[in-house]
């Protein structure tokens, strides 16, 4: 729990550096004086000032500001080195260099992630060929069949399995023009997707070729009696051959509290374990405790090669996190679905564990991710700040501080309530 707390820390700090530098750089560069760079919000942990800057580290490090001379409409003298004595060009610098810096940001550490490599299951990269299809599921409606090769999904090109699953998630409850090749035959199929119930993301019930292997064995659960081990196959159940690993969690599902016969294949040795499914008491699934086998591969690519699909890599997620705030400005996507701090907490504490690669994609997405959020046009947003100079700048003149008061207001109460759904999102996930 320290070690997610303090990489958590770490982590959202270096973000939000990057973003307030940004401002700051920018503002020095037009002759802006800054009087606060403060990383986090609240009481003063550390302070120092420098020249007419003074440098904060404060107490809650979910964020951080930078305090320019004449930004506050109270505070406004009409010295030449205020931000409001700027030009609205000058001002919109100012402003857009935050989440600028956050975008290069996550351009910069996605090559990286190519570039050391990860661990990924090995099926990631491999043609999205359909290993099993969920019984009364979006994919065996529309008809999909194992053996099946997904070639597009909404004319976007899914010659991976990572690309197909991304489509699929990032669209819920929605129709999805599939082409498909089974065998020699090129085959168009219409899907409605349907979403995860915890998280509201796309699903359809299809899954890639995953053999009936063995992962990590649990202490105290049956398979350990039974005296399985990581890396066994489970090649039939009472008889019924096994191919795939959602083939037997179905099987073992419908075999609570019932003896059944194992026929396992240990480096090719075939034997018999005989053991009684039970109900798992935290997830409230029947289990035996083993967890996936899952073939993972360790990816590195060359300098070049990083850097191109980093590029590309980063690309799409910013394609998706727009097509995902689409989703829910058309109420298409649940609430359900977003994370607060918690689970970035989680996540980060996640990636670290998982290694380097992990963590500064990890990084790359939260970044991508906090310049996206901050150029949406809501008000105490940049964006927001952005939208305000927009209308100056046509209209010629400054706008009603007053109104811009109230929906800095607005803006800020709506951000709260998000706040608090994510928040509540998170503890839910928790308990579940």
């Amino acid at each position: 729990m320290l070690y997610t707390i303090v990489t958590f820390i770490i982590v959202l700090g270096i973000l939000v550096v990057i973003h307030e530098w940004g401002h700051f750089y920018i503002a020095r560069r037009n002759g802006v004086r800054i009087l606060k760079f403060s990383v986090g919000f609240g009481p003063k942990i550390y302070g120092k000032k420098i020249g007419d800057t003074e440098y904060v580290v404060s107490a809650i490090p979910l964020g951080g500001f930078v305090k320019m001379a004449g930004e506050n409409p109270d505070e406004i003298q009409k010295a030449p080195d205020e931000f409001a004595s700027k030009t609205v060009w000058q001002r919109a610098k100012i402003v857009f260099a935050g989440p600028f810096m956050n975008l290069f940001l996550a351009f910069a550490l996605m090559p990286l992630v190519f570039l050391i490599g990860t661990d990924v299951p090995a099926y990631i990269d491999q043609a999205p060929k359909i290993g099993w299809v969920d019984e009364n599921s979006p994919a065996q409606e529309a008809g999909l069949q194992p053996g099946d090769v997904i070639q597009s999904i909404n004319q976007r090109e899914t010659d991976t399995w990572e690309r197909a699953l991304t489509q699929i998630g990032a669209n819920p409850n929605s129709q999805l023009d599939i082409v498909l090749k089974r065998g020699d035959e090129i085959k168009a199929v219409k899907m409605v997707s349907s979403s995860d119930e915890k998280t509201g993301v796309g699903t359809a019930g299809l899954y890639p070729e995953i053999p009936a292997a063995v992962g990590q064995v649990r202490k105290g659960f049956p398979a350990e009696k039974a005296g399985l081990e990581e890396g066994d196959k489970i090649v039939s159940i009472n008889g019924t051959p096994i191919t795939h690993w959602n083939q037997m969690s179905l099987f073992i599902k419908k075999n609570a509290g019932k003896e059944v016969n194992l026929m396992v294949d240990r480096k090719g040795d075939l034997f018999n374990k005989t053991l009684v499914p039970v109900k798992d008491d935290a997830s409230g699934m029947v289990v035996i405790g083993v967890s996936i086998g899952q073939k993972m591969v360790f990816k590195r690519y060359g300098l070049f090669e990083s850097i191109k699909k980093g590029f590309v890599k980063t690309a799409e997620l910013t394609r998706l996190t727009f097509d995902v705030l689409k989703q829910l400005l058309t109420l298409n996507l649940s609430l359900k679905s977003l994370g607060g701090p918690i689970m970035i907490a989680q996540l980060t504490g996640q990636a670290a564990h998982s290694g380097m690669g992990d963590l500064i994609a990890l990084m790359a997405f939260l970044s991508l991710q906090l310049a996206i959020m901050n150029i949406l046009p809501i008000p105490v947003l940049d964006g927001g700040w952005l939208l305000f100079l927009g209308i100056e700048a046509v209209m010629g003149r400054p706008l009603n501080q007053k109104g811009m008061q109230i929906a800095q207001t607005v803006g800020f109460a709506a951000l709260m309530t998000l706040f608090v759904v994510v928040s509540y999102n998170d503890i839910l996930r928790i308990f579940k």
